[in-house]
Formats: C-alpha cells, sequence, structure tokens
C-alpha cells in the first residue's frame, strides 16, 4: 500500500509553485520524506469558472515508506 500527502489548492495556476512548496515543507515538518513522483488533478479550472479564486487543484504527493 502506497501513502500520499494530498491537498487541495485554491486559486489561479500561477499560485501552484509556492503550493508544491507549502505541502513540501509539511511533508518535511511531519518527519516524512517525500518520494520523486507527484501529479495534479484539475477539479475546477477556466473552464468552470472566469475567477481564478474559484479554481481548484489537487495536489499528490507519494511518501517514501516508514521503516
Amino acid at each position: 500500500m502506497s501513502t500520499a500527502a494530498r491537498t487541495v489548492y485554491h486559486g489561479g495556476y500561477e499560485g501552484l509553485g509556492a503550493a508544491w512548496r507549502e505541502l513540501d515543507e509539511w511533508v518535511v515538518a511531519e518527519g516524512r520524506m517525500a518520494a520523486p513522483d507527484l501529479w495534479e488533478s484539475y477539479l475546477a479550472g477556466p473552464e468552470s469558472s472566469p475567477d481564478p479564486a474559484n479554481w481548484r487543484t489537487e495536489l499528490n504527493r507519494p511518501l517514501i515508506p516508514e521503516s
């Protein structure tokens, strides 16, 4: 079974870099190690609203299993 850190970012795509940094900082603060893979799922974007405040992107970072 694999474990991943997951969060949902609210806002325009220009803020995704900062959102990933915040998620990675949280992983480290929890004493975990991130695996090299990651993925984003676009839950709501420009096709659903012209206002970026309504956009939602799910961030997923797999974690290396604890020993």
